[in-house]
């Protein structure tokens, strides 16, 4: 999953890219460039992983807390695109991290002992 993000993220970037997004920060910034897509997905992925490590020896439920962590990082992660972008750039900027985020916690949620999508939702139902 680590290695899915940065995939995921810059496919995101080069769809929107294509589609005529531009990506540019606001106060002279920059822009964001397939680097910085790759750069930032790979960082936050090698964290998430080393999170979701950590949960599996410090808590007896780690699938129960890794969710509630990687979308409560993810919250926090949307404060800079739109902080730090306007409009459209923002609201792409905040896709990457939407894609980013989901590819890592469904992704490593999966790895987590005991794990299983279809025996969940069947045991909600009941």
């Amino acid at each position: 999953m680590v290695t899915l993000a940065p995939a995921a993220a810059i496919v995101t970037w080069a769809a929107v890219r294509l589609a005529g997004g531009d990506f540019v920060l606001e106060g002279g910034h920059g822009t964001v460039g397939p680097r910085d897509v790759v750069g930032a997905a790979l960082v936050a992925g090698l964290g998430a992983w080393y999170v979701v490590r950590l949960l599996e020896r410090r808590t007896g439920r780690p699938g129960f807390w890794w969710p509630l962590v990687g979308s409560t990082v993810l919250g926090v992660s949307l404060i800079g695109p739109s902080y730090l972008a306007d409009g459209v750039d923002a609201l792409a900027l905040s896709g990457l991290h939407i894609v980013t985020a989901m590819v890592l916690i469904w992704g490593l949620a999966t790895t987590l002992p005991g794990y299983n999508a279809c025996d969940r939702a069947h045991r909600s139902r009941a």
